[in-house]
């Protein structure tokens, strides 16, 4: 795919996740573009990965903006170094989805269904989540057209990254951005999240700083292991 990359925010103290993170990602993602935004470069992640270095102290937005502006292409694909991929991507419906976004009016297409459990159908397997809905941003993996994810964030600046999703949502509104996701019947986890078909994985597997193992134990069990990563030092969520 032409003008789009993926994208992923992460700092240095997951840098015990980069190997597992990165190691899935080269392993699937090996042929797309790859950007990471992080406060400090990191001598754990791999060379190919462009990273955009922020300035820690700066609130939130100015981070992030600061980072998006420097990437060229004009549409990214959003990820965190704890969305860990565990499966084939389906990239021919990756394509397929990124044209149906080129050719809509839509800011951002979600490529799991997550927190809106509803929304009209405008597609096959595309359904708009509505402007009153409290789950118009999440941070989960999706295509966003790059312009209008700085413009919502110069909108509402976000000081912290937890201040995203609490105030995002509204903030999606009022600025009157539209957002979409894609979903076709795949297995639900926990209460607000489901699987992704397209981009396979596991949509927080950290979490309050711990292994999400209650959640994803049958897919990061076996990666953990493969990566020597200890997940007692961190702990199970």
């Amino acid at each position: 795919m032409n003008d789009i990359a993926f994208v992923t925010w992460t700092n240095t103290e997951c840098e015990d996740v980069f190997p597992l993170y990165f190691g899935q990602f080269d392993k699937y993602c090996n042929d797309y573009k790859s950007y990471v935004i992080i406060n400090e470069n990191s001598s754990e992640i791999p060379e190919r990965h462009q990273q955009l270095v922020n300035a820690e102290d700066d609130p939130f937005y100015k981070r992030f903006i600061g980072c998006l502006e420097q990437i060229e292409e004009k549409y990214v694909i959003y990820m965190q170094e704890d969305h860990i991929l565990y499966d084939e991507l389906q990239k021919d419906k990756l394509s397929e989805l990124f044209e149906y976004m080129k050719d809509s009016d839509y800011s951002c297409l979600r490529l799991i269904k997550s927190g809106e459990m509803g929304g009209e159908q405008v597609a096959e397997n595309i359904f708009e989540i509505p402007a009153t809905s409290g789950f118009l941003l999440s941070q989960q993996t999706a295509i966003w057209l790059k312009e209008d994810l700085i413009k919502l964030f110069n909108y509402f600046k976000p000081i912290t990254f937890r201040d995203v999703e609490q105030y995002g949502s509204f903030a999606f509104s009022s600025s009157r951005l539209k957002c979409c996701y894609y979903y076709n019947n795949e297995e639900k986890r926990g209460n607000l999240h489901f699987d992704s078909s397209v981009v396979p994985y596991v949509a927080t597997a950290i979490n309050k700083r711990k292994w999400n193992l209650s959640e994803y134990r049958n897919e990061l069990l076996p990666l953990l292991e493969k990566y020597g990563i200890d997940y007692t030092q961190r702990g199970e969520c």
